[in-house]
């Protein structure tokens, strides 16, 4: 007994040694002790940006006390971004021993490793500049905030994401150049060389990474181009239709890491299972952009939209995940009937019906749309995840997915029938997503409010009476001060810009398709 008591606790032990003060030979995926005690081995590292542990705080104990309370990333406020220094890449030194006093032990994060080999401590983070640790810190407490519907959301992704990141120097300049933009769009104080630096360094080091022979595309390489995908379509505008290229970039990357890996949803990893339905989120609203051609699915990609496809509402989109094929075949058959409109020109007369010109298949596809849809907003009780079963934000939940149903139907009659914006089925689909988005709370807190930028931005774009309008405007505004993104800032300012076309030039029944009016401009934005 005499040799046990004298062991020491190992700091980077799997979580059973650390709590019953034993030294761990840190073996994966099971330590030795845990397979002689047939217990459950599991690894976890601490994050802090110094001062208390988070689990010795007030707070902390208030938290552990309360197991209804989900746990928050916890992190300094002050941040102070030195815009005369050009940062180095983020990149680790060979080895991660430091005598710098700073330790990371504020936030217990779990995750799964990525790869089978992992570093004995990765969150050895006195390598990383100071002024790109407060980037790291605007990223955990902030960044994901503003991207996640649902607390276990936000606390997926920096599980999963920054583990990621201390050993995948793309991925972390991807995460800090998100971080940098999100600061930028929130009016704080941030450096656009820095900006810039980082988001040239993750692109050139994810180029490197590719071209390696023998390189092997693997989770960090989706979890970069989807950084940067989000990175693009919440920054101001700077580069449009950069986060398209990202978007089919990333479709190619995963078709291709499904058919290598012969993944299918029940074997994905649960890094990989976040990964998915973040670009899963990201192309369905893609999708109602318009104009977005998407290369075909591979089957791999086919099987895992088939599978998983179903009528609940998937907490970190918002929406259902049935929408997505709806919004597919809706993209699909905008095309086509654009396509037609474009040849009949100069055989029909100017002010013909274009629902004329468009072909039957078309038509009855149409039809057949909007019935699925109405029968999915019928009377039936809303499916949820288990997670959001039980959450206080169920009924915002609800309210959301039905305004992205009644998207739907505005994209069917406006992009496809082409009816006008004041056409009776257009303004009660718009009047619907208007009332049911002021129900919806903002809040400082992960919530299903997030996700409204996509309704709002459709309900706009065929809002046609004052009061609807105004509404619409109040309620970007709230957003837009609320998280700090810059597509809303870019969605209002393009509405505003609508309207007053429309009035100037007397465009009473709203004839005037936004979609059109954005190629005019030159835009691109994504209401993500």
């Amino acid at each position: 007994m005499q040799p046990d008591a004298q062991k020491r606790r190992s700091r980077s032990g799997c979580t059973e040694c650390r709590q019953r003060h034993r030294k761990c030979d840190e073996k994966k995926p099971a330590c030795t002790g845990c397979e002689r005690a047939g217990k459950q081995c599991t690894y976890t590292m601490r994050l802090s940006w110094g001062g208390r542990p988070f689990s010795k705080s007030r707070f902390g104990e208030c938290m552990k006390s309360d197991p209804s309370l989900v746990q928050l990333p916890v992190v300094s406020s002050s941040v102070d971004i030195n815009d005369g220094k050009d940062p180095s890449l983020a990149t680790p030194p060979p080895s991660s021993a430091s005598d710098d006093p700073i330790e990371f032990e504020s936030r217990l994060i779990r995750y799964t490793p990525p790869t089978p080999e992992v570093q004995a401590n990765p969150f050895e983070l006195s390598w990383l500049p100071k002024q790109q640790q407060n980037l790291l810190d605007h990223f955990i407490s902030c960044t994901t905030l503003s991207m996640s519907c649902h607390s276990p959301i936000q606390d997926m992704f920096c599980r999963v994401l920054v583990p990621m990141a201390t050993q995948t120097p793309h991925l972390m300049n991807a995460l800090l150049s998100l971080a940098a933009t999100h600061r930028l769009t929130l009016g704080m104080d941030q450096s656009m060389s820095e900006l810039n630096h980082l988001k040239v360094s993750s692109l050139r080091q994810l180029q490197d990474a590719l071209a390696r022979p023998g390189a092997s595309l693997d989770e960090s390489v989706v979890a970069t181009t989807l950084t940067l995908c989000h990175s693009d379509f919440v920054s101001d505008g700077r580069s449009p239709g950069s986060w398209r290229s990202h978007l089919q970039g990333t479709t190619a990357i995963i078709s291709s890491y499904l058919e290598k890996s012969k993944a299918s949803p029940d074997s994905l990893t649960n890094t990989m299972s976040l990964l998915w339905r973040w670009y899963l989120s990201i192309e369905t609203v893609a999708l109602l952009t318009g104009n977005l051609v998407m290369p075909n699915d591979s089957r791999a990609l086919l099987q895992m939209r088939k599978l998983i496809s179903d009528d609940k509402i998937d907490d970190l989109a918002g929406f259902s995940s049935s929408l997505g094929p709806i919004f597919k075949k809706i993209n699909r058959l905008a095309i086509e009937a654009d396509l037609a409109l474009k040849q009949d020109e100069g055989h029909f007369p100017a002010d013909s019906d274009p629902k004329n010109r468009i072909p039957l298949s078309v038509l009855d596809e149409s039809y057949q749309l909007i019935n699925e849809i109405h029968s999915k907003m019928g009377p039936q009780e809303r499916r949820f995840r288990p997670t959001v079963d039980a959450s206080v934000h169920k009924n915002d939940f609800a309210t959301v997915d039905e305004a992205f149903h009644h998207v739907a139907l505005v994209q069917i009659y406006r992009r496809i029938l082409n009816l006008t914006s004041t056409d009776p089925l257009v303004q009660s689909s718009v009047k619907h997503i208007i009332s049911r988005i002021c129900k919806v709370r903002f809040l400082g807190e992960p919530c299903p409010g997030i996700a409204v930028l996509q309704p709002l931005f459709t309900a706009g774009c065929e809002a046609s009476a004052g009061p609807d309008r105004d509404s619409i405007n109040t309620l970007l505004l709230s957003f837009e001060h609320r998280y700090g993104m810059g597509n809303a800032r870019n969605c209002r300012s393009f509405l505003q810009d609508l309207w007053a076309m429309r009035d100037k030039s007397d465009d009473v029944e709203g004839k005037t398709r936004w979609d059109k009016l954005m190629v005019d401009k030159g835009l691109d934005i994504l209401p993500y």
